[in-house]
């Protein structure tokens, strides 16, 4: 046993692993630490701001990279497994414009309607600055990630993962350097490295691609690959929508209707949720390539043992978590955030149970992905909001806002086993 063990974290794959699995949980500490910092160093109050802004950045960010990110890793395996293998140049060239094109739509839209969209996206109207200075973040973060999937496209997860850990790595520093600490500065210092570093990736990637004397030319048109990426991209751009409106819908509508103390106490529950999930998003980071280069090989059969294997790894560990943070929320609380939030706890566990099937989520969106152009994720995610909308409004305490987010992240996480049960049979 010990010595299969061994012969699997050898190979390509069992590296990727190991290597993405250690530099995952780096991320994840550094975003405890991060939340440390703020929650002590903010007021309750700002504090429930940042995590407003925050989850609309992320919503925001996601929807400006247009589906690219999972495009990306799907279709370069894809074009380099081809017989003969395709340039994978007109590609990035199609994505690029198309992130691009996408990001203007959002930026002048929220222009046209910039008062209703401070009350959205920052918690609070008549602060155009701040607006505007969340929507150039939101850009940046998606630059940010196109990179991302570029290397994770490649199969380089070094690099994958080594520059999301020196992004985060990076922005912990103002939380400790700046004397006095407040929101717009947050975010305008995290505007500037993130928008530096992302360029330098960006950068490095160019040089070494005209180094090597790659050439940009393609025997078809770049229409063709725009073509590709924006029927792949378009359904799976409302897909990150729906995703991330899931984290920040429930932090908009509690701060509209209870105001920004209220939306402080409830994102601990979402916090401690978001700061795990990315333990178990690991896989699928490696899962989406793997899996469409096992569809170009015609090697089915074994992507499906693979993740029949994960699922019983997933569910072991997500009930081990969810077990240690349910045990010791009080304490966790105390450690991670400030005494002050401790009255969260009761709160707190029940949104702490939204971990299993978040993580059963996390596990089946890739290889769906990877199997069918059909974005069943987009449907799942859809329903789930709807149902998170619907929810949300019949609600009128945070406990029962914390019930109703749990019970959509258990719609999520079952549908999404009941969709790869079926379409991997196709």
């Amino acid at each position: 046993m010990l010595k299969m063990i061994k012969a699997k974290l050898s190979s390509g794959m069992g590296k990727d692993v190991v290597w993405t699995f250690s530099l995952q949980i780096t991320i994840m500490l550094c975003s405890f630490a991060i939340t440390k910092l703020l929650a002590s160093r903010l007021s309750i109050d700002d504090f429930g701001q940042y995590n407003v802004i925050k989850r609309s950045v992320q919503v925001l960010s996601f929807v400006m990279l247009a589906g690219v990110g999972i495009a990306l890793p799907r279709y370069i395996p894809l074009y380099r497994n081809a017989t003969p293998p395709r340039r994978i140049a007109p590609l990035l060239n199609a994505s690029f414009i198309y992130i691009i094109g996408v990001s203007l739509v959002v930026f002048f839209g929220c222009m046209m309607f910039s008062t209703q969209m401070q009350d959205v996206i920052i918690g609070q109207s008549g602060n155009l600055s701040l607006l505007l200075i969340a929507l150039a973040y939101a850009f940046t973060l998606a630059i940010a990630q196109y990179a991302y999937a570029y290397y994770r496209g490649i199969g380089n997860f070094k690099w994958y993962n080594g520059a999301q850990l020196a992004v985060q790595l990076a922005i912990v520093l103002p939380l400790v350097l700046l004397p006095i600490l407040t929101v717009e500065g947050v975010f305008v210092s995290w505007l500037i490295i993130t928008a530096l570093l992302a360029t330098w990736f960006l950068g490095r990637e160019l040089w070494l691609f005209t180094k090597r004397g790659d050439s940009f030319m393609s025997d078809t048109p770049l229409k063709s690959h725009l073509n590709t990426i924006v029927k792949y991209s378009s359904g799976r751009l409302l897909a990150d929508f729906f995703l991330f409106s899931l984290s920040a819908f429930p932090l908009i509508f509690i701060s509209n209707v209870q105001g920004l103390e209220s939306t402080a106490y409830y994102s601990v529950g979402i916090t401690f949720v978001t700061m795990v999930t990315p333990v178990f998003s690991f896989m699928g980071i490696i899962l989406l390539p793997f899996v469409s280069e096992c569809i170009a090989k015609g090697e089915m059969q074994a992507a499906n043992r693979f993740v029949n294997r994960l699922a019983l790894l997933y569910v072991g560990a997500s009930l081990l978590i969810t077990l240690i943070l349910y045990a010791f929320t009080s304490l966790l609380t105390c450690l991670l955030f400030t005494s002050s939030y401790v009255v969260t706890a009761d709160l707190s566990r029940i949104m702490i149970l939204a971990i299993l099937p978040q993580a059963i989520y996390l596990l089946y969106r890739n290889p769906i992905d990877a199997v069918s152009v059909i974005p069943y994720n987009t449907i799942i995610l859809g329903i789930c909001l709807v149902v998170m909308i619907v929810s949300f409004s019949l609600s009128t305490t945070l406990a029962q806002f914390a019930w109703a987010y749990l019970a959509v992240s258990a719609l999520q996480g079952l549908m999404s086993w009941l969709t790869w049960k079926l379409i991997r049979k196709k």
